[in-house]
């Protein structure tokens, strides 16, 4: 699927203007507070995955009136491409449609559809500027880029992690009420453990192509997936048990959940060593790149289809060879992409859209 053009109204600070986009490399160009950021959350939004942030209300992203009133929100956009169910799939152009209020509410083609169809059908994959921080930042952020993946190539993926999640809180509720958690642990063994063998299989995946953008790396980059509190069986299952079993006094006496997907991690390596510790900023943020785009090339070949990529400030931090670099590996792709930057990129290929005040004059 395709952005053909898209039309915002009342979201943040994007003002209701009519945009045409290409079926490449679509660039948005402007200072800080332009909008740029917005622009793409509104994409994002459209696309079924909520805000950009984590845990953030989507009640924040509506404009106020001057007045104090809040306005109704709500993102349109044409659609071309390939869609419809597994035997039913066509080729053709359709209208998308988000409301949202203190939640987003999502049409397509004039119908209800939940989030989870709305990424079934229109296949997108976000990156803030923090992901290409992923070998030097979090665990919070190579974790996201798993689930993020993972929603897209399992219809069932997102729904084991929401209902894992549940699980989770309640049983940090128990710990910290000094009650036995172990109700708890009956409903996270078949969820987390589930959770665990998709991760490696799909940090597996990423690995295979990693070498399919290895012009990105200045060091073949290497990785190994972590279970959170795990490692003690080779079974997904079995290792979160003994784990649980092994760690419940630990757990009892700092009163949080030690063993689980929430804690999982993806090591990365150069050379043999951490690539953290082995590359220099520019370095790892081009490795971090190579990972996002080998990420994207799961999907599509998982889905039989392209995915749209959308980047915030992808050329952050990087010199000049950098830049190019990773405009090089993007162009590479085939994908519909939308990228942000505060710096003009003249390169064949790139379509440049200026911002400014949350327009495009």
């Amino acid at each position: 699927m395709l952005f053909r053009s898209t039309y915002f109204h009342h979201f943040r600070n994007i003002g209701p203007q009519r945009c045409t986009w290409s079926p490449g490399f679509n660039l948005i160009v402007g200072p800080n507070g332009a909008g740029k950021t917005n622009y793409i959350e509104g994409l994002n939004l459209i696309s079924g995955w909520g805000p950009l942030e984590r845990g953030e209300k989507i009640s924040t992203l509506v404009k106020w009136l001057p007045d104090g009133r809040e306005e109704r929100a709500s993102l349109w956009a044409k659609v071309f491409g390939e869609f419809g169910e597994p035997g039913e799939s066509g080729e053709g152009e359709t209208e998308i449609f988000a409301s949202i209020t203190a939640r987003c509410t999502l049409k397509w083609d004039g119908r209800s559809i939940g989030a989870t169809q709305m990424r079934s059908r229109l296949p997108v994959l976000s990156f803030l500027s923090g992901h290409l921080s992923l070998l030097k930042g979090g665990a919070s952020y190579r974790r996201q880029l798993l689930d993020r993946v993972g929603a897209l190539i399992s219809p069932s993926y997102a729904l084991r992690l929401h209902d894992y999640r549940k699980a989770l809180r309640q049983k940090a509720i128990l710990l910290r009420r000094c009650c036995d958690p172990r109700i708890a642990d009956r409903v996270m063994l078949p969820l987390g453990s589930w959770l665990w063998a998709a991760r490696e299989q799909i940090a597996r995946l990423i690995r295979e192509n990693l070498n399919e953008f290895s012009g990105l790396q200045t060091s073949p980059l290497d990785l190994r997936f972590v279970r959170g509190g795990g490692g003690s069986a080779e079974n997904p299952s079995e290792d979160f048990k003994i784990s649980m079993a092994s760690k419940r006094e630990r757990e009892r006496a700092a009163r949080v959940p030690l063993v689980g997907p929430q804690r999982d991690d993806v090591e990365l390596f150069c050379d043999g060593r951490e690539a953290a510790v082995a590359l220099s900023q520019g370095q790892s943020r081009r490795s971090a790149a190579s990972l996002l785009l080998a990420s994207a090339l799961v999907v599509e070949r998982s889905l039989g289809r392209k995915p749209i990529l959308i980047f915030d400030e992808v050329t952050a931090e990087l010199d000049e060879d950098g830049r190019e670099a990773i405009f090089a590996a993007l162009l590479k792709t085939g994908c519909q992409i939308f990228a942000t930057t505060t710096e003009g990129f003249s390169r064949e290929g790139i379509d440049v859209y200026r911002m400014k005040d949350g327009l495009f004059p």
